[in-house]
């Protein structure tokens, strides 16, 4: 009876442990880019102890990574059920409502996730300048990512999408100077060389061949890293009128921040 008594009294916490341990080994291959073996990792925690968040939030990284953002988002929301106040949770269903072309909803989480945790500050204000001008409410992205740039002014990649937005609007002045400070970061930066071009043959008026940038479907998959990359951002699905390159290296260095809170 006693041995009985001790094994309940163990199950508990050492499934824990062991559940704890699953979810850590997959943080580690999604740093590694190994996306399908962290979702085994997570899936074993979360058989181990079902109410566990931070398995539920790696697997929601895991999944956006794999651009599978119906079930991205599903497991945020686990985590978000079991932990109401997990910022990475609300954070990460930002992402994978963007994914989803859900952008009203995505500007929503990510104000929430900001709520719960300021020093996301960068990572929503860059978010959310994506979800407005996927909705092609250009007076509202601007200015964030105006924001966006004053906390990190060194991504290329987020330059491009702020001069992108302002050819948009019709401020192709704007538009150049954007595209001139992505290309001081990033000679040769093709995006940019491209965006530019087209800025200045709008500006010089109708019959200037120019060439326009060329709108992607490919969608956003982030991977975890532990520094900046140095390499151009990778173009992402948009729905937007105009190409909107999301990831690039700020959301790039985005998750792994994201999985440590």
């Amino acid at each position: 009876m006693i041995c009985i008594i001790a094994a309940v009294i163990l199950t508990g916490p050492v499934s824990a442990q062991s559940a704890g341990t699953y979810s850590l080994k997959g943080d580690e291959l999604v740093d590694q880019g190994k996306y399908e073996e962290a979702l085994a990792m997570y899936d074993q925690a979360i058989a181990l102890e079902p109410r566990l968040a931070m398995a539920w939030g790696g697997k929601g990284v895991a999944l956006y990574n794999l651009s599978r953002y119906d079930q991205a988002l599903e497991a945020f929301d686990q985590a978000i059920a079991i932990n109401p106040g997990y910022a990475k949770a609300w954070y990460g269903k930002g992402l994978a409502l963007y994914g989803l072309g859900r952008y009203e909803e995505s500007i929503a989480a990510y104000d929430t996730a900001l709520q719960i945790y300021p020093e996301y500050g960068y990572l929503v204000y860059y978010g959310k300048a994506q979800d407005y001008a996927a909705l092609g409410d250009y007076a509202q992205a601007i200015p964030l990512f105006d924001t966006a740039l004053t906390l990190q002014p060194h991504y290329p990649g987020v330059w491009v999408e702020k001069g992108d937005a302002m050819a948009a609007s019709g401020d192709y002045q704007g538009a150049i100077a954007a595209y001139d400070t992505a290309l001081s970061l990033e000679p040769g930066f093709v995006k940019a060389e491209v965006g530019k071009a087209a800025a200045e043959a709008n500006l010089a008026g109708p019959g200037t061949p120019a060439t326009a940038p060329v709108v992607t479907t490919v969608p956003p998959a982030p991977a975890e890293v532990t520094t900046p990359p140095t390499a151009a951002p990778v173009p992402t699905r948009t729905r937007a009128s105009f190409p909107l390159w999301a990831a690039g290296a700020g959301l790039l260095a985005a998750l792994l921040l994201l999985r440590r809170r």
